[in-house]
């Protein structure tokens, strides 16, 4: 027992000095530390306190200045970074909602314009004629939305006034700059453009509510819903605006 006992000691005594042999390496506590501008700053203004030689003060008090107007500068870059990805996280936000909404709208536009040939009705053929002249209206209103706005969703806020109202006057606001563009012979530029769809939409909640065979299920739900209520208008064709335009 005793010899066993020795043994183990040995082992352990072996393994403690295996660790302290592993050479002179750089201890990570002896590494110098970078000094901020902010202790830098206080370090000197400690020593301005003192008594000094004018040559040391005026050298020490000229350095405190550089160091003062370098801290300014980082801050105001801090503030800027700061705002910078913050708008830019609203930014691709808004583009992958639009992406979504001029989806959804073309998808009913080619249904509807399919519907339209097949069928024999004045009365029917106007009233998708209708339908089809407010999802244009909501196409143009995604594809020209101004860039220094903040993206109003047309299938959301229901009957909020206040949102309701913005949106109206945003639809005014892109009208004019289309007639605008168009006097000057140029073309107005897309904000809600098709390229938007190489975004990934996998890492946002927004966009995981439903796969593309949901949707294409419920775009064949709405088409079967519409032919049975024809000459009715479909309410999930519409947008919220002109679902409150017809309730009033």
């Amino acid at each position: 027992m005793a010899h066993g006992g020795l043994g183990k000691r040995r082992v352990v005594e072996g393994k403690r000095l295996g660790r302290r042999s592993k050479g002179p390496g750089v201890d990570k506590k002896l590494k110098p530390k970078a000094v901020s501008i902010k202790n830098l700053i206080r370090s000197i203004e400690r020593m301005l306190r003192k008594e000094l030689t004018p040559e040391v003060r005026e050298a020490q008090e000229k350095k405190l200045d550089g160091l003062k107007k370098q801290q300014e500068i980082h801050a105001r870059l801090a503030v800027e970074r700061k705002i910078f990805l913050r708008e830019r996280k609203i930014f691709l936000r808004d583009r992958k909602i639009k992406f979504f909404e001029r989806r959804k709208i073309e998808r009913r536009i080619r249904r509807l314009e399919k519907q339209q040939r097949t069928i024999s009705g004045q009365a029917q053929d106007m009233e998708i004629a209708e339908q089809l002249s407010k999802l244009k209206e909501d196409l143009e209103y995604v594809r020209f939305f101004p860039k220094t706005e903040k993206y109003i969703s047309l299938f959301t806020g229901g009957d909020d006034s206040e949102i309701i109202d913005r949106r109206n006057r945003l639809r005014k606001q892109i009208k004019s700059n289309l007639v605008a563009a168009a006097a000057s012979g140029r073309d107005l530029e897309e904000t809600g453009s098709e390229d938007d769809g190489l975004l990934d939409l996998s890492d946002d909640d927004f966009f995981l509510s439903g796969s593309s065979s949901e949707e294409a299920d419920a775009d064949d739900e709405w088409t079967e819903s519409t032919r049975e209520r024809a000459p009715g208008i479909a309410a999930s064709s519409i947008s919220s605006d002109e679902r409150n335009k017809r309730q009033v």
